[in-house]
This record gives structure tokens, sequence and C-alpha cells, in this order.
């Protein structure tokens, strides 16, 4: 008997001790901490690119994406919007093409042609794999939109596909108004 209560004291143990880790585990932060990328006019950008702002949506496209080229005027508008209340937007070009340096520039010249049409004119970044290890690595599908805090924790939810502006604008004030 004294067996018997010794094995299953040590398996509750054992038992507390792996859900205390899983547990603590689940509670790490998700986000974008410590990384390292260009943007597409080649200037380094870490996670300090959040500080100034107390929310930034992040909206993950690629170029052959009809309804991210086709949310992207609304995202520029939007942009110009929730600059003043601290909220900024940036894109990461999930589609660059790194196998060399021909096929690398022509997707460069493809994104930033897709921008100028568009009117996106706010930050778009390259899919770094600090970026990619962090977060893109789990992208499903494009668009896929978050939001980080000025640290880089990921607020809110994730979003799936395109939205309007109007849509939009009512996730951002949502969004923005459950960091108070």
């Amino acid at each position: 008997m004294r067996t018997f209560a010794r094995l299953a004291l040590t398996i509750v143990i054992t038992m507390i001790i792996t859900i205390g880790f899983a547990t603590a585990a689940g509670t790490e932060e998700q986000g974008l901490h410590e990384f390292w990328t260009l943007d597409l006019e080649g200037q380094e950008t870490t996670q300090q690119i959040f500080a100034p702002y107390e929310l930034t949506m992040i909206n993950v496209w690629a170029t052959y994406c009809s309804p991210c080229l086709e949310e992207m005027p609304a995202l520029a508008q939007l942009q110009k919007e929730f600059a003043p209340k601290g909220v900024n937007i940036i894109g990461i070009v999930s589609d660059v093409n790194f196998s060399n340096e021909e096929a690398f520039a022509k997707s460069i010249g493809t994104a930033k042609y897709i921008i100028q049409e568009t009117g996106a004119d706010y930050t778009h970044l390259l899919p770094s794999e600090d970026l990619y290890n962090l977060r893109l690595k789990d992208v499903q599908v494009v668009p896929e939109t978050f939001f980080v805090d000025n640290k880089g924790n990921i607020v809110g939810e994730t979003y799936y596909g395109a939205r309007d502006t109007k849509t939009w604008r009512g996730i951002m004030e949502s969004t923005l108004a459950d960091l108070d």
C-alpha cells in the first residue's frame, strides 16, 4: 500500500509541475520583440519602430493578393486619420523573392509600384528571418492583420482577410480603447 501511495504522490507532483510549466509557458507575451529587418527603402528597422505609437496595425500582404491590394487605399486613409491618435500602420510584404539579386530587385520593384498605385505610403517592411521566427511563420493567409503596442506586444485579435475603411476604423478604435 505504501508503494501505491508513494507512486500516486509522485504522479500528482509530476502533474502539478507539468501544469505549472505549461501555464508559465502560455503566459509569455507574444509579439514582435528584438527583431531586425529592412524597409523597402533599405533602411534598417527594429522593434523601436513601435515605441512612438500607442498602437500599430501590422498588415501582412502579398503582391499577388487582390484583396490585399484592394484594401491598401483604405489603410492609407486610416493611417492619416489615426496618426494624431497615436496609431501607426505598417505593411509586411510577405512574398519578396530572395533567391537571387535579380528576383529580389523585381520583387521590390513590384511592391513599390503597388504602394505607389494604391497610395499606401505608410512603412512597408521586408520579411526578415527575425520577423519570420517571431510571427510570420504562423501566417496562413493574406492579408492577415494584427496589432501591437508600443513595446511590440500583440494586442487584440488577428484578422484574416480584407476589410473596408468603416470596418477597420471600428476595429482600430475598439483595439485602441482596450489599451486604456
